[in-house]
């Protein structure tokens, strides 16, 4: 990956402005505390990550269609393993949890994705 990129900073989870800071206290996709706690500001470009109240409301809309897109075809594949090999009905307790540790790295990339809707990449925030 690119870094000056959308890409970048989303999956990554770096700070839009400057992709050097880190979008949250707790970095990674796969935490299981501190889930959401960002710093109000980038430490490295100062940029504002409490752009208004209520702002992250908005990653609601942004992370509903990308569950959309991987739970149907998951909640499909439950109703048709009635239908096939057993294998795959002990295969279906998996898939459940695979689905419920998906829900933190969605929430974090769904906000990463609000801020840099937002937010440009610059070089020139040294200024």
């Amino acid at each position: 990956m690119k870094k000056g990129t959308k890409l970048y900073s989303i999956l990554k989870l770096k700070c839009p402005r400057c992709q050097i800071g880190n979008l949250f206290s707790n970095p990674g996709l796969f935490v299981f505390s501190r889930i959401l706690k960002m710093p109000d500001k980038c430490p490295h470009c100062k940029q504002d990550f409490k752009l208004e109240p209520g702002f992250y409301t908005a990653a609601l809309w942004i992370s509903y269609p990308m569950v959309l897109i991987i739970f149907i075809p998951l909640i499909i594949l439950g109703f048709s393993l009635d239908t096939i090999n057993g294998f795959f009905k002990l295969l279906y307790p998996f898939i459940i949890l695979f689905s419920f540790m998906l829900q933190i790295p969605l929430m974090r990339i769904s906000r990463a994705i609000l801020l840099n809707m937002t937010i440009d990449y610059t070089t020139e925030w040294r200024t």
